[in-house]
């Protein structure tokens, strides 16, 4: 198993970016820093210290000291096996000692081979074995868990008696297993540890034979049922590994030199072995806690914690596997890792989004065991023990399955009913497979279900369980599969006569794009499709005076930093001295404005814009103009309010609310624009660009400032994005919305960018619009903090600046990338082109050089003239 899928994606990357933070001197350095302690260096204790150091490295909000009691950094403790094989600590480590040292100066320090042994929360510090102080702000405790050695037992204290949960434990195990060569090796535990020791031993090769002593019917009791439990035990028997169920160990038998040699059962049987590994459980480590006053279980012990991972003391924390969470403690890695994930996020993000809470986790696992692929997902014991959720009925107050009071009565007389549970169960034993899927009573939601040799359908079943969301086929399918129907598909235009060789053609021939040009993108892309399927060349010429796409054209202005219409001309275009045409003009003038930021009005540029952008404002069917302010995500105090309403009775100007959450004032006369504007302006006010193809609205509903539902700030997160990509000049508009919860008030999942809140963070959406032909956005990232997701839309944003086609809308652009979502994730999220870093420099150079267009005619003589009537 790979180190790194224990790791944060980002973890690896953080040295890289703490490198080029600095060379950008982007690290705050006079910050007021708290001082995290964390005790414990462990799989969790890591996991929360990468993601605290991914969330706070632009913040420098926190300085860690994590003290750890082995002398090895942090290691794959789920990966233990492999040490047999290369017998390296070094590869089993998550980081390596560099990653360490790459944080900022002073943000990470640790100690190794230190025990803390107390606690004094008065003091706000902790005291280590050698006598050292060390105060902190917050104190996280990791302290994980000890692997369970039945010390009633006799014999447990035997040499050759082990347990199986640290490197320490390995070398012991080694280095014993080379003095008892070809004698019998047992482990006794036949759960998930227990099966991995086995293989252990096997992989040893210093025992004749490896024995399994499993107290229940069979293996892997608490992850599959009895079908599926003996055909593992079936196929690991067929490895070599012998496997006794039923049995519980009474005494180990000891030699007169205190060495084990046998073992009694409690049945009166025995068996001979000089080694035994137990695998039989953990016991949460909390004697820290304890002594200090914090509040631990008395029932199975751990750290007792509420949702926020807190402890009855103020300023401390518990995660892993020493916490206690609603009286049940997790030996799983995984619920570990959320809870790091929780606590992290909270003490980062909290102050911009609601912090999140630990749920119930998922316990779902996939492993190799012995080579044989288990897994186990959802409440895959539904049916055994009675779901412990069921999905929520879309018309009433209580979930399905709910027991009634009038129920309660008759489950006194009768007993209960069964699980509101159906069960569909695939089993072959020639190819060793079994399957069972659980379902809710009307098959409309999967619960959960137990996978045996063929695990491949676990990533797709596992979200299904986790969403909760309605089927829309029936369970057989997930057994059988679908039935395969006939696909049929045509063409929306046809021109496979051969009469139409050009766009123009097309326009003559079927009217079509005649009119308002809307469906000009699609029309051009069914030419262009149909084109191709006949063998024809398609050439995506800008026009013809370019043998340029408007990508490529984009490209050859931005690395010659070419700047004006003539030198493009001269440097790209087929005849050097053309003057251009209706679309060659407005495209170039848009690339130069999406790259260089220049006022458009200005005497070389002018003359390349459309009416709109020539005038700063939307003609209207009567020749007068439109005016709309900036209202950004729909945020205005009353004194604005007042103000348009003024301007707007004084020029006698038609009001609406638009849907995009601002003002547009009809009726304006050119020679009153700058009067219009000037008000506005003085009014604290500035230009929307709704008449330019850049950046509309980013529209929010009203998020956690007012509403109960909401989780995230969507209007704090609307109005920070729309003013930060306020007046960017793009191939077509762009509009933006956020929700504050999957509500979805602000209809976030229908415009080129949306982000809804989750309890992580935000899900960031992409490629949707209304329009001619409208698109459902589709999913870029899940979980964004909210720290992240201007990096994220600024690559999205100049990625889609850079390479759309002229007056392409982003749904129109991820259809035609090739690959489209995926590929657009691998380019934005996974950096595949290697150009992420340019991408967000690209964008925050324009970011940078923002100004108000109405602002800068008004305070202009030159720009002013175009304006005023003669």
């Amino acid at each position: 198993m790979s180190n790194s899928e224990w790791n944060d994606p980002e973890a690896n990357k953080l040295p890289e970016k703490v490198q080029q933070l600095e060379e950008k001197d982007e690290i705050p350095k006079n910050t007021q820093r708290k001082r995290i302690v964390v005790v414990g260096l462990g799989m969790v204790g890591i996991a929360f210290i990468e993601k605290l150091m991914k969330l706070d490295v632009k913040r420098r909000e926190y300085d860690i000291i994590v003290i750890g009691e082995e002398p090895h950094l942090a290691y794959n403790r789920v990966g233990l096996t492999s040490f047999f094989q290369h017998r390296k600590v070094e590869n089993l480590y998550l980081n390596p000692q560099e990653w360490y040292s790459s944080m900022p100066l002073g943000s990470l320090n640790y100690h190794l081979n230190t025990l803390v042994t107390s606690i004094d929360p008065t003091t706000k510090s902790v005291t280590t074995s050698s006598g050292t102080t060390v105060p902190y702000d917050i104190l996280v405790l990791a302290t994980g868990s000890d692997a369970v050695l039945p010390r009633h037992t006799p014999g447990h204290n035997a040499k050759g008696v082990f347990v199986y949960r640290t490197i320490e434990d390995l070398q012991k195990l080694i280095e014993f297993s080379a003095t008892k060569k070809g004698a019998a090796g047992a482990v006794v535990g036949g759960g998930l540890l227990g099966l991995e020791a086995a293989k252990a031993m096997m992989d040893l090769e210093e025992f004749s034979k490896v024995k399994l002593i499993e107290r229940n019917r069979w293996v892997l009791s608490r992850q599959l049922d009895g079908d599926a439990g003996g055909m593992v035990v079936e196929q690991v028997r067929k490895l070599g590994l012998e496997v006794l169920l039923s049995k519980r160990v009474g005494r180990i038998e000891v030699d007169e030199e205190g060495g084990v040699k046998g073992v009694q059962f409690e049945d009166g049987e025995r068996m001979d072995c000089a080694c035994i590994c137990f695998a039989i459980g953990i016991k949460a480590r909390d004697e820290l806690a304890r002594r200090a006053g914090i509040k631990c279980a008395d029932r199975g012990g751990g750290i007792v914690v509420n949702t926020d991972l807190s402890t009855s003391i103020q300023d401390i924390y518990a995660i892993g596997e020493c916490a206690s969470w609603e009286s049940q403690t997790f030996g799983l890695i995984a619920p570990g890792v959320e809870m790091a994930d929780v606590l992290a996020f909270n003490l980062t993000q909290a102050k911009v989004h609601a912090p999140r809470k630990f749920k119930r986790p998922d316990l779902s696992t996939k492993l190799k065991l012995l080579g044989v692929e288990v897994a186990s997902f959802g409440d895959f014991f539904a049916d055994r023990d009675g779901p412990k959720e069921l999905p929520a009925k879309r018309h009433g107050g209580t979930k399905e399955g709910t027991i009634e009071a009038k129920d309660r009565v008759r489950n006194l007389t009768e007993g209960p009913a069964p699980p509101p549970v159906k069960a569909l169960t695939y089993k072959d034993p020639f190819l060793q497979v079994y399957k069972k899927y659980l379902f809710t009573m009307d098959g409309k939601y999967l619960l959960g279900g137990m996978m045996i040799g063929d695990t491949k359908d676990y990533v797709k079943l596992v979200p299904m369980v986790k969403n909760q969301k309605a089927l829309d086929v029936p369970p057989g399918e997930f057994i059988i599969g679908a039935s395969k129907g006939d696909d049929g598909s045509a063409d929306d235009l046809s021109i496979k006569d051969g009469t139409c060789k050009s766009i123009g053609d097309v326009k003559s021939c079927t009217k079509a794009g005649t009119g308002c040009g809307g469906c000009m993108p699609l029309v051009q892309t069914i030419f262009n499709k149909t084109m191709a399927s006949m063998g024809q060349e398609v050439k995506n010429h800008l026009c013809p005076h370019f043998e340029y796409s408007r990508a490529d054209l984009f490209n050859i202005i931005y690395v010659k930093k070419l700047q004006s219409f003539e030198d493009i001309m001269k440097e790209c275009g087929k005849d050097a001295n053309s003057v251009g045409c209706e679309v060659c003009k407005p495209t170039i003038g848009s690339i130069i404005a999406s790259l260089f930021n220049k006022h458009i009005t200005d005497t070389s540029r002018r003359g390349l814009q459309d009416t709109n952008d020539k005038f700063l404002a939307n003609i209207q069917r009567n020749g007068t103009f439109s005016v709309i302010p900036r209202v950004a995500g729909g945020e205005i105090t009353p004194e604005k309010l007042i103000i348009i309403g003024t301007v707007a009775k004084k020029y006698g100007l038609y009001t609406k609310i638009t849907g995009g959450q601002r003002i547009d004032m009809f009726g304006a006369r050119k020679q009153d624009l700058l009067a219009i504007w000037t008000e506005l302006i003085d009014g604290g006010m500035e230009s929307g660009h709704a008449y330019a193809k850049s950046l509309r609205t980013v529209k929010s509903c009203v998020g956690t400032t007012w509403c109960r539902f909401g989780i995230g700030d969507s209007v704090g997160m609307a109005v920070r994005l729309e003013e930060r990509y306020k007046s960017i000049r793009s191939p077509h508009k762009i509009k933006g919305g956020v929700s504050g919860c999957v509500r979805e008030c602000a209809e976030a999942q229908n415009k080129d960018f949306g982000l809804i809140a989750t309890e992580k963070g935000f899900n960031v959406f992409v490629g949707g619009n209304g329009g001619a032909k409208p698109r459902h956005s589709e999913l870029l990232a899940k979980d964004v903090p909210p720290d992240d997701v201007v990096p994220i839309l600024d690559r999205y944003l100049s990625f889609y600046v850079r390479t759309a086609d002229k007056l392409q809308r982003t749904a129109r652009w991820i259809e035609n990338l090739p690959g489209g979502i995926k590929y657009l994730r691998e380019v934005i999220l996974e950096d595949k082109l290697g150009i992420c870093a340019d991408l967000e420099k690209q964008m925050e150079d324009l970011v940078g050089s923002y100004f108000c267009e109405w602002t800068e005619v008004i305070r202009n003589p030159e720009r002013r003239q175009n304006f005023e009537a003669f």
